[in-house]
């Protein structure tokens, strides 16, 4: 067998140029982005030694972050997608650059990262949901459900490394230059979107008044119960998963009393276990989508209370890699599913409704089971927000049929 026939079977879509390119310039930004995250932390606790800031600057910079996501939705539907990228890449490289700058010479003052937070929170709610909307011109429809996989697979293993990398960095040439090596990574999605060749045609060409246009993408989901049952299901069982990896270093340290080499290992099964996940997806056929969502959103929580319970260094490691494989599996066939069941003209509208869903999920799952934990301990904590998962699983596999029906 070719490698050629492998590729077509296991990763189609990157039998495409176009998405070669666009996916090996999103693994260095996406290293990159980790690693600004860990360095703006470190900073911002230099500046203030106080753990209160570290929080409230994640906060306050992210505000105006909401109106310019919804906004980002009409722009991404309304130009081509691959300028807006490029866009938005040159943006967060500028923003990076600044930063290195400023904390280079000793000139950084809080403000300054509050402001610089913000303009990089304001470009991701852009270009997140834009690199998702431009995933199907790069690879059509046939291969877009591993395109996904792949795209999910290369933010859990970039975003590993960029976390490791992070503290290297910052113990040899210090957070300010992380941060320039950071603005470095940008060169190659930048380089990468350059080289694609698409013709760049604008998607929505009614142009309806703006007012309309923000409401259409929400309508568009409300007047397809299926594919929104779909996106409430990665909302809510992959959610509620998320928090295991979220308070890893809390459930290494008290529950499996281990040390950061054990916490390296735990979330690199996990990681280990997303990589898996693209195979499984490339391998589900599309008419099987929909049931197999809905089978994945059970599983995941049964996944997610087995680790709960684990006390072993060995079993987490055990339970981890299949989490990660099954939590792929949601993320990916519900992203799929609702790209494939939108139209290409609300395409950008929809994907950014989706990406404050998945971040909304994200942080909010964090911070409920993070302030149980602290009154019930991790392991009770993680295992309540399982056993909502799967009711909720259960309850949109009995009432919302139409989901597994998807393909």
């Amino acid at each position: 067998m070719t490698s050629s026939t492998i590729s077509s079977r296991v990763a189609p879509a990157l039998l495409s140029r176009n998405f070669r390119l666009f996916w090996v310039g999103q693994l260095f930004s996406t290293a990159g982005t980790a690693l600004q995250v860990v360095a703006e932390g470190w900073l911002i606790y230099d500046l203030t030694g106080s753990t209160f800031w570290l929080g409230a600057v994640g906060f306050i910079a992210l505000l105006p972050v909401l109106p310019v996501s919804f906004l980002g939705g009409v722009l991404i539907d309304r130009f081509p997608r691959r300028k807006l990228i490029l866009l938005t890449q040159s943006g967060l490289l500028a923003q990076a650059a600044v930063f290195a700058f400023l904390a280079l010479s000793g000139r950084l003052l809080l403000w300054h990262v509050v402001l610089l937070y913000g303009l990089f929170g304001a470009l991701l709610a852009i270009d997140h949901p834009a690199r998702r909307a431009f995933l199907v011109e790069l690879v059509g429809r046939d291969a877009l459900a591993n395109a996904v996989a792949l795209n999910a697979t290369l933010f859990n293993v970039s975003s590993l490394v960029g976390y490791a990398l992070s503290g290297l960095l910052i113990a040899t040439v210090g957070a300010g230059g992380a941060m320039l090596v950071n603005a470095a990574t940008y060169l190659a999605p930048i380089t990468a979107l350059l080289l694609i060749r698409l013709p760049d045609v604008p998607q929505d060409q009614q142009r309806p008044p703006l007012r309309v246009a923000l409401a259409e993408g929400l309508v568009t989901l409300w007047r397809q119960p299926a594919v929104l049952g779909a996106a409430s299901l990665m909302a809510v069982a992959g959610g509620l998963a998320y928090p295991v990896f979220g308070l890893m270093p809390a459930f290494a340290e008290e529950v499996l009393h281990s040390d950061a080499i054990s916490l390296g290992l735990l979330l690199a099964a996990g990681a280990l276990g997303s990589v898996a996940g693209t195979a499984v997806v490339a391998r589900l056929g599309a008419a099987r989508r929909g049931r197999s969502l809905a089978v994945a959103a059970l599983l995941l929580p049964l996944l997610v209370a087995g680790f709960a319970h684990s006390r072993q260094l060995l079993a987490a490691v055990l339970f981890l890699i299949p989490l990660g494989v099954v939590l792929l599996v949601v993320q990916s066939l519900a992203i799929t599913l609702v790209q494939v069941h939108v139209a290409d003209r609300v395409r950008g509208r929809v994907m950014t409704l989706y990406s404050q869903l998945h971040a909304g999920a994200d942080t909010g799952s964090n911070l409920v089971v993070g302030a149980l934990a602290g009154r019930l301990g991790l392991p009770l904590a993680l295992s309540l927000g399982a056993a909502v998962a799967l009711l909720y699983a259960l309850a949109a596999w009995l009432a919302l049929p139409a989901v597994r029906r998807l393909d």
